[in-house]
């Protein structure tokens, strides 16, 4: 018996509402938890002149941001301390859906970096977000997945 997937009626029109839909749908889930240490560092590295806005948009005070932007002198340096001070701060609260949210807002504008670090096949999902062309190999990796058929 085949089952129809309804993604495949919806490259049709082929347009980026469309193309939009299809990315938030299946693409975009939120990891559970808190990040790690090793992703706190390798976003502090990716975040670099916006470290302070993130940190901001996390609740990190400003005397904090202050003393870290004295103790440190890379910007990598100071992002990553930012990060793990909010994680210790705000203990499970510290989760990736806060942090998505603070990256994705309008003052940080760092969507992509939301992409990589805070959804589930973040990276894979951003190379997709990156070049909208592969479209039709991300439908047929889902329909691969969900056993679904075109």
């Amino acid at each position: 018996m085949k089952i129809e997937n309804p993604l495949f009626g919806l490259l049709s029109n082929n347009n980026s509402d469309t193309y939009n839909l299809l990315v938030q749908s299946f693409l975009f889930v939120v990891k559970h938890g808190t990040p790690k240490d090793d992703e706190l560092e390798e976003l502090g590295d990716e975040i670099v002149e916006k470290w302070k806005k993130l940190g901001r948009r996390l609740d990190v005070s400003d005397a904090k941001l202050h003393e870290i932007n004295q103790a440190h002198d890379q910007l990598s340096e100071k992002g990553y301390h930012m990060l793990k001070h909010w994680k210790q701060e705000k203990g499970p609260a510290a989760t990736y859906q806060a942090l998505c949210d603070a990256l994705k807002h309008k003052f940080v504008q760092r969507q992509d970096l939301a992409v990589q670090f805070c959804y589930i096949n973040g990276n894979y999902a951003l190379q997709i977000v990156l070049n909208g062309s592969e479209m039709v190999s991300v439908i047929d990796s889902i329909s691969s997945v969900s056993g679904l058929e075109p």
